[in-house]
Order: C-alpha cells, then sequence, then structure tokens
C-alpha cells in the first residue's frame, strides 16, 4: 500500500476547523469582560490572536501541501499563483490587524467615527480582494472537475460561495461560517489521499 504523505496535512487541516470557531469563540468573551470588567470598549490583544496566528501558519503548511497535491497527482498547476497569492494575504491580513489593534490600544483609541471609517475601508479591501481570488481559484478548479474527486469537486464549490460572500463584503460575516467546513473537506482530500493512490 503507498504510504500516505498528506496525513499530517490533513490532520492539520481538520485542527484549523476547530481553532477557527475556539479563536473566534475567546476574541467575543475577551470583548464581553474588558466592557463588563473593565468598562473598555476598545480592541483587544489576547489569546484569541495567539491562536488566529497558529490558524494562519498552518494555513500556510496546508495551502502549500494542497498545491503539490494538485500538482503531483493531477499534474495540475493552473492555480498554483493563485494558492501564492492567498498565503500572502493571509500573511499581510494577519499582520495589519493586529498592527491596527496594537496602533490603536498605543494610542488608547476607542471606537469613534475615524476609526471606524478606516477599519471598514481596511476590511473592504481585504475582502474584496480575497473574495476575488477564491473564485478565481475555484473556477479554475471547475474546469477540471471531470479529473477531480468528488472531495476537490465539494471544496471548489463551496471556495466559490465563499469567494462570492467575501466579495460582496456585506454579506463576509456568512464566509466565516464557511472557513471550518472547509478546512475539513481538505482535511478529508489529504486524507483520503492514500485511497486514491491504490487505483493509480
Amino acid at each position: 500500500m503507498p504510504e500516505n504523505r498528506y496525513s499530517l496535512a490533513g490532520g492539520l487541516a481538520i485542527a484549523q476547523a476547530v481553532l477557527f470557531p475556539l479563536a473566534f469563540g475567546i476574541s467575543i468573551v475577551q470583548g464581553i469582560i474588558g466592557k463588563a470588567a473593565f468598562r473598555y470598549h476598545g480592541p483587544v490583544i489576547g489569546p484569541s490572536d495567539l491562536l488566529f496566528i497558529i490558524f494562519t501558519g498552518i494555513g500556510v503548511y496546508v495551502l502549500l501541501m494542497f498545491r503539490k497535491l494538485l500538482n503531483e497527482r493531477y499534474n495540475y498547476h493552473g492555480i498554483d499563483t493563485l494558492i501564492i497569492i492567498s498565503i500572502w494575504w493571509s500573511i499581510l491580513f494577519q499582520i495589519s490587524s493586529l498592527g491596527l489593534k496594537a496602533y490603536a490600544i498605543l494610542l488608547g483609541l476607542e471606537p469613534r467615527l475615524s476609526v471606524a471609517l478606516v477599519y471598514l475601508a481596511y476590511i473592504t479591501v481585504a475582502m474584496l480582494t480575497i473574495g476575488v481570488v477564491d473564485i478565481l481559484i475555484a473556477v479554475r478548479l471547475l474546469k477540471i472537475k471531470d479529473k477531480l474527486n468528488d472531495l476537490l469537486r465539494a471544496f471548489a464549490y463551496i471556495t466559490i460561495i465563499g469567494g462570492i460572500l467575501e466579495a460582496s463584503v456585506v454579506l463576509s460575516p456568512l464566509a466565516l461560517i464557511l472557513i471550518p467546513v472547509t478546512c475539513v473537506i481538505l482535511g478529508m482530500i489529504f486524507l483520503r489521499e492514500k485511497e486514491e493512490a491504490e487505483f493509480v
């Protein structure tokens, strides 16, 4: 039986599906505690940010392994550049989000119109950008859907839905729900690679 070289990536992708809602939940709790205990209504840097950093780091590895799988198993390089763009977007989004939080905390800024407008512009550009990238990834994958297994096709369909939600900006919060789903599907794609290899 062929050894599954993607089992680590599969396990980490599924771990991402747990990390994301956990980090998101902790960030909400941080905000509630800040308001209730300290009457603070500004941005908070805490444990959730560490979890999001770990999530992003794992995501970089998982995406690189996904590109490798497509290259080796399907001899497909059509989204190599888009995957790299997605990786850099994730890293820059994480860095800039922390930077904006730290800047606001250092200046003692609490939510007000000017801060809200800057954050709104930042989120709009970020969501529009990654939404377009996700749509392009999905469209290019669907061009070769006859060569892909059912999980890869499901990944493409969910990615295009997420991309449309992100690009709309207004509906982008709904795309958050799809992130753990996408992670689980990616994990299953990797973990099933051994089974796929046996038919070659």
